[in-house]
């Protein structure tokens, strides 16, 4: 195999069938028949059967212009980590960060791909993530700045124009009450969501790849925050034309992971790029962020979410 344009990185945890369905939907986009490129698959130690499955899927595949190779790991050491093992060994001009629990709809990574290699101005770009009801989902945002978290945790995104004056951390979807347009039309923004992370190779590479003080969630505002500081002119680009369906949550140990992991994300993101005062009032914003939804989902009868955010207030 000639050296591959693109480099797809995928870490596999635990979701055997979910992540053989995600390498189906790679070989059915048509347009990257004509396009070297290589999966690269990270299992952090999967307790099922997914490494079998893999293998299986990988002798079952045609010759072709595609490699397929397998880290297997004796130990789980996150979402960063094991992202990064594939980046030392990625020979591609772009990468594509991409998810398990991700179904490629169409031809969204080989549009990505032409998309990106015709916009030099561009660093990075992803694709619409939809819900397993091809609803839009929300897919990154902008970065975390002491103005937005306070506007996130007291709530004051969700009434109408603070998102238009604050640049959100989290933009609404066309289904909240406001009906925002945000995720209906290409657009600048400053960080994706690591479901579906296509990069310029030459833009990555200076940073050495994620944080891995991250574990799970948030490591991709962080990283692009770095790509961003390493080329300020380089710009991120959310896509409507490709797309993909993001299942979301596949590999999580339990419920409290993805609330607790996106707090503490926001907080290692404020520790190491803000200021000392900055990362003691977003602290005290979080825990109070959390103890009110704790309130709010008890008062709605909802128990088992009231206890798990009360349960992520004391770990803060």
């Amino acid at each position: 195999m000639i050296n591959p344009v693109l480099s797809i990185i995928i870490i596999s945890y635990n979701t055997s069938d979910i992540t053989v369905n995600c390498l189906k939907s790679i070989f059915q986009d048509k347009g990257l028949k004509e396009i070297p490129f290589e999966i690269i698959i990270i299992d952090n130690n999967s307790q099922d059967d997914s490494l079998k499955k893999i293998k299986e899927f990988q002798k079952s595949l045609k010759i072709g212009n595609w490699e397929l190779k397998i880290i297997e790991n004796k130990f789980n050491g996150g979402f960063g980590k094991a992202n990064n093992q594939g980046l030392k060994i990625a020979k591609g001009n772009y990468i594509l960060l991409l998810n398990s629990d991700t179904i490629v709809l169409h031809s969204a990574i080989s549009q990505s791909l032409n998309w990106l290699c015709s916009h030099p101005e561009a660093s990075v770009c992803t694709a619409q993530l939809l819900n397993k009801d091809k609803t839009i989902q929300a897919s990154g945002g902008f970065f975390p700045n002491l103005i937005n978290v306070i506007s996130w945790c007291l709530n004051l995104d969700d009434l109408p124009f603070v998102n238009k004056m604050i640049k959100p951390l989290h933009p609404h979807t066309p289904y909240f009450y406001t009906h925002d347009k945000f995720y209906l039309k290409d657009h600048q923004q400053d960080w994706v969501t690591g479901a579906f992370m296509m990069i310029r190779n030459s833009h990555l590479k200076p940073t050495n790849g994620f944080d891995e003080n991250y574990f799970m969630y948030g490591e991709e505002v962080e990283l692009s925050y770095r790509i961003k500081k390493n080329n300020p002119q380089g710009q991120t680009w959310y896509l409507v034309g490709p797309q993909i369906i993001h299942l979301g949550g596949a590999s999580a140990k339990n419920k409290i992971d993805p609330i607790l992991n996106e707090y503490l994300g926001i907080l290692t993101f404020f520790k190491k790029h803000k200021t000392r005062l900055e990362y003691k009032i977003v602290k005290h914003l979080i825990k109070f962020n959390a103890l009110n939804r704790s309130v709010i989902y008890s008062l709605k009868g909802n128990k088992q979410i009231a206890s798990l955010y009360l349960q992520t207030c004391s770990k803060i």
